[in-house]
């Protein structure tokens, strides 16, 4: 609400020392007149025009000074908020005087629906909301914490608006949303705000005391102002230069990837994160993209998005804060990825191998770290992947078959490697081998066929026509080192088979996840696509990462980590030991072996899973408790990236198997999806945690929620439920995606939630527990 502002004069016996006053719930609250004309007479206390009291002439000794009279109130609340008036006896309400008490909903320094929240440390007169926990703050200040004080006679959110007298705010009361009330301007006091503050005081009314420390001295309008050296609201903290600490004075990256430059810096303040930016001297300025903080020093990261010719040159580190400035001039050299300018030269042959040299020459910046030949018969979409560097041996080929052969070479660097190079087709003969084609040229398909190349190290998915297919290398799995044990799981389209693997020499447990016989082309490129995200998601601890991958009589099976423990839905259903076991349900006094901090872990992981994910600019579009896994530990991890899309926004544009219960309102409707769609199914996964694997919206039918959804409609609170999970719950489910938090914040509200030990999912047992329903009809569309 913005400010606003008014003269107002006093004619009555009395006059307030101050228009409004607020307070706490629970404080104790002394209301305070001045007396302009005393009288023989008695005097009466209205409260929104009802007398409240009345005090006798006789009788008013603890109630009345010779210049004061004044009324006690202890423990106030809410409904004590109001008008307050006294006035004598008999006399016209012309003649009383007013002031307003706002009470807030929550006792100090408290804020939220249920007061359990810490307000934050309200600056110079600010008052805390009790509802959103915003510092409202005085005339002439501004700020989070209503820390920055504003030009005199300036005021507003930011400092934006001015007051247009020539004596600026002087004789201008003004009046702020509640619970502040009406005041003064920052600088000004008395009952027409025409009094400055006398010495020693400032703020708005003239309430706040300097008391400046180290020969700061005080303004009126603003505190203390600090010589140099010191700061703080006192000038009680000492300044110290900033200095920038070990950063290499030469750095390089590969042309067209993205980089990032770290630049830590310590002093007193401590940098704050607009305090570092670097400079490309004489033209380009960066904002840190985040800064880490600890107690020594600040760490700005700096990201260029695609390194460019233009981005090579001298570059400064800059940093500037309260106790003085320093730099630190750095060069960063721009190298391009090399690749080779011939193709692979042929060596020796005979009618089941070839001998190839990869590289002769190549273009770009070196050391040369890896060389990659891929080769494939002209019948396959399955490129093969070895590793050379003088020359390379290619057995076990058939007679009469054309090879492709093509080299990719890689520099030290995140995106060091280079382009492929061009291209041999090599055709073997039964007795001798014939050389056809040796030129530069790329591969190209023709029409929109999709083609999935998987094999050995590398794969390519591509959905339409390209100058260039860049394969993709994963983890290869000999079949040998394969050994299968039960199926763990299965489905219409693929199975799960639980195994020991041995990879470089180690054997380990693993899931290896394969399509059946008759799978769709749509089920192979999904299955395809998988491995794909897999490969580019890299390791985390809270998705379930790649083992490897093996290729055997034209099938694709991928080996993943082992999760002990199944999925999260069946794992959170089987605790329910008010069903499974009754009578330690009762001898413990619960309805789940699972914990409140256990379940709260689970969300939690899959929040930094899911920031992560989202970071690397994926969607995973199915995300649901049926997808988490649960590892050693009790660790959540994220699985199932059948679905899941590198995109920044991804249109469905055929219909086939959507998981409806799970999905956004935007999905559903216009089949859109965003990671801002994973945030609304992140929504519902909270709530099958917090139901310990409930059906969402059991009992309605997919139609019912595309009618209703739209209409605000949204799942019931759990009875065993904390408001504040459910308001989490509800966050994720807002209309409009943009206003739903993203999974970082979430995640810090998860974390925060753990750190407060309270009981957020209440698992003990209490009159007629119930558990949410689970609906083993719940269709899918």
């Amino acid at each position: 609400i913005p400010e606003y502002y008014y003269y107002f004069v006093f004619l009555g016996h009395f006059k307030p020392v101050r228009v409004t006053l607020t307070a706490s719930k629970g404080d104790e609250v002394k209301l305070i007149m001045d007396v302009v004309k005393t009288q023989r007479r008695d005097i009466t206390w209205k409260f929104n025009g009802q007398y409240i009291f009345i005090l006798i002439l006789y009788d008013l000794a603890g109630c009345m000074s010779k210049d004061h009279v004044f009324l006690d109130m202890i423990k106030v609340d809410e409904s004590h908020t109001g008008i307050y008036s006294v006035g004598y006896v008999g006399d016209s309400a012309l003649y009383s005087a007013w002031i307003r008490l706002i009470v807030r909903g929550c006792p100090k320094n408290k804020w939220g629906s249920d007061c359990d929240k810490d307000c934050p440390e309200c600056l110079n007169g600010g008052v805390c909301h009790d509802k959103d926990g915003d510092c409202v703050c005085p005339p002439g200040f501004m700020g989070m914490r209503c820390e920055t004080a504003c030009r005199e006679g300036m005021f507003g959110r930011n400092c934006q608006e001015s007051c247009k007298s020539e004596n600026g705010c002087q004789g201008l009361s003004f009046c702020l949303t509640d619970p502040y009330g009406c005041s003064c301007a920052s600088g000004w006091h008395g009952d027409r705000c025409r009094k400055p503050c006398l010495e020693g005081m400032y703020g708005a009314d003239c309430l706040l005391s300097c008391n400046c420390k180290n020969k700061g001295k005080c303004n009126r309008f603003s505190g203390c102002q600090c010589p140099t050296g010191w700061r703080g609201q006192y000038c009680e903290k000492s300044d110290r230069a900033p200095e920038i600490l070990d950063m290499a004075s030469n750095l390089e990256g590969n042309l067209n990837s993205s980089h990032r430059i770290t630049c830590s810096a310590t002093g007193h303040p401590l940098p704050s994160h607009m305090s570092i930016e670097l400079r490309k001297l004489e033209s380009t300025v960066l904002k840190a993209s985040h800064t880490t903080m600890d107690s020594k020093k600040s760490t700005a990261h700096f990201e260029i998005p695609r390194l460019s010719a233009e981005h090579n040159g001298l570059w400064e580190c800059r940093v500037s804060t309260n106790g003085g400035q320093d730099a630190f001039k750095f060069t960063l050299t721009v190298k391009e990825p090399p690749y080779p300018s011939t193709a692979p030269k042929l060596l020796s042959r005979s009618s089941k191998q070839l001998v190839v040299k990869p590289v002769d020459t190549y273009k770009g910046d070196g050391p040369i770290i890896s060389t990659k030949l891929l080769y494939k018969s002209h019948t396959h979409i399955i490129f093969f992947l070895v590793y050379g560097s003088d020359q390379i041996t290619l057995p076990n080929l058939k007679p009469s078959t054309k090879y492709q052969v093509r080299v990719q070479l890689a520099r030290p660097g995140d995106g060091g490697e280079g382009p492929l190079g061009p291209e041999n087709i090599i055709l073997l003969l039964n007795k001798c081998i014939i050389l056809l084609l040796n030129k530069c040229k790329h591969m190209h398909s023709q029409g929109e066929e999709t083609i999935l190349q998987f094999n050995s190290g590398t794969l390519t998915l591509t959905r339409r026509p390209k100058p260039s297919s860049e394969p993709l290398t994963y983890p290869i799995l000999e079949w040998e080192d394969i050994k299968f044990e039960d199926v763990i799981g299965e489905g219409n389209f693929g199975q799960v088979i639980k195994a020991m693997v041995k990879k470089d020499g180690i054997k380990m447990s693993a899931a290896i996840k394969m399509l059946k016989e008759f799978s769709s082309e749509n089920d192979h490129r999904d299955f395809a696509g998988e491995l794909e995200v897999l490969c580019k998601l890299g390791q985390h601890p809270n998705i379930i990462n790649l083992i490897g991958a093996c290729e055997n009589r034209g099938y694709l099976y991928i080996a993943i980590e082992y999760a002990p423990y199944g999925n999260l839905l069946d794992f959170l259903r089987k605790s329910r030991v008010l069903e499974t076991d009754p009578a330690f349900a009762k001898e413990h006094g619960t309805a789940s072996t699972l914990t409140s901090q256990q379940l709260l872990q689970f969300a939690a992981d899959v929040t930094t899973g899911m920031h992560y994910l989202s970071d690397k600019q994926f969607i995973h579009r199915d995300l649901a408790a049926r997808n988490v896994l649960v590892g050693d530990n009790l660790v959540a991890k994220i699985a199932d990236f059948g679905l899941s899309r590198g995109e920044e926004v991804y249109v469905k544009k055929t219909m086939g198997r959507l998981p409806v219960r799970w999905m956004a309102i935007e999905s559903l409707n216009y089949s859109v999806y965003t990671t801002k769609s994973d945030v609304w199914s992140f929504g519902v996964l909270l709530w099958e945690i917090v139901s310990l694997g409930g059906t969402p919206y059991c009992g309605m039918t997919c139609a019912e929620l595309y009618e209703k959804l739209p209409q605000g409609y949204r799942m019931e609170q759990p009875r065993n439920c904390d408001d504040e999970v459910y308001e989490l719950m509800r966050q994720c489910w807002r209309d409009r995606p943009y206003e739903r938090p993203p999974f970082s914040q979430i995640s810090v509200q998860l974390n925060r939630m753990q750190e407060a030990r309270k009981t957020y999912v209440n698992m003990a047992l209490f009159e007629n527990f119930t558990y949410a329903g689970i609906d083993a009809t719940a269709e899918e569309a």
